[in-house]
């Protein structure tokens, strides 16, 4: 939960792609016809498995732990409900379940590789604060585009109800790859792929215009580690179960 000294800092928060693994209430959907962001064009092949960016590990009925730190402290679980194999790839879909309302994602780990991230991810509730994802999902380029350079960028929106702070909001975002480091976490060592989140709020959530997050990806397998910057302030998830290996 929220400490309630920090109370405004939740609304920028709950923009940052962290918060797919968070101790607050459950988020809200984005549209069912809401498409990615194209980054790169698509390949003549499917990058192999072991090289696509997953959020959560591609294997049904796995169940994984997180220990949050920061701002929000606490434990988050998740748990694979399915996976299903499309022409735009491959779709997981999870319910996590921290101090609040059990709540359902989907990702989409496309055929080259890159990672799609359903915009409703980012909505979350707070204390009488209510965020919900209203814009295109953000798109992660696959590790081959961003080890060469180039960047993920878009716009989404959200729509906020809150005291004083109702209406839709534009956020536009980057995302780029910082290269493969050995990650230690509860759960092991393990080598992941990093990239960072850059935000721009357009203008503003409680004075808050900006906000940054550093994401631990291991090929094939999802999340390790999680780090994320709000107005000087830091919230963090570590990977500390697993029932698949990493």
């Amino acid at each position: 939960m929220f400490k309630p000294s920090r109370r405004w800092l939740a609304l920028p928060a709950a923009l940052v792609l962290a918060l797919p693994v968070t101790a607050c209430d459950s988020a809200e959907q984005a549209p069912a016809g809401n498409q990615p962001v194209t980054t790169t064009a698509p390949p003549s092949a499917a990058a192999p498995a072991d090289t696509g960016l997953y959020f959560y590990p591609p294997v049904e009925g796995a169940t994984l732990e997180y220990t949050l730190g920061g701002l929000v402290t606490g434990t988050n679980s998740v748990t694979v409900d399915s996976v299903t194999d499309g022409e735009g790839g491959r779709t997981v879909t999870v319910t996590e379940k921290g101090s609040g309302p059990a709540a359902e994602r989907t990702f989409v780990t496309r055929r080259d590789g890159g990672l799609i991230v359903d915009v409703g991810a980012f909505g979350a509730s707070a204390a009488g604060l209510t965020v919900k994802g209203s814009g295109e999902d953000v798109a992660v380029p696959p590790v081959a585009d961003l080890d060469a350079g180039k960047k993920g960028t878009g716009r989404t929106s959200v729509e906020v109800s809150g005291p004083g702070l109702a209406g839709e909001h534009q956020v536009s975002y980057t995302v780029t790859g910082t290269g493969t480091e050995s990650v230690t976490v509860p759960a092991g060592t393990t080598e992941a792929y990093a990239i960072t989140l850059d935000l721009d709020l357009g203008k503003g959530f409680a004075g808050v215009t900006t906000a940054s997050g550093t994401f631990w990806l291991k090929p094939g397998f999802g999340l390790v580690k999680q780090e994320v910057t709000i107005s000087g302030l830091t919230l963090t998830a570590e990977l500390a179960k697993s029932s698949v290996p990493l």
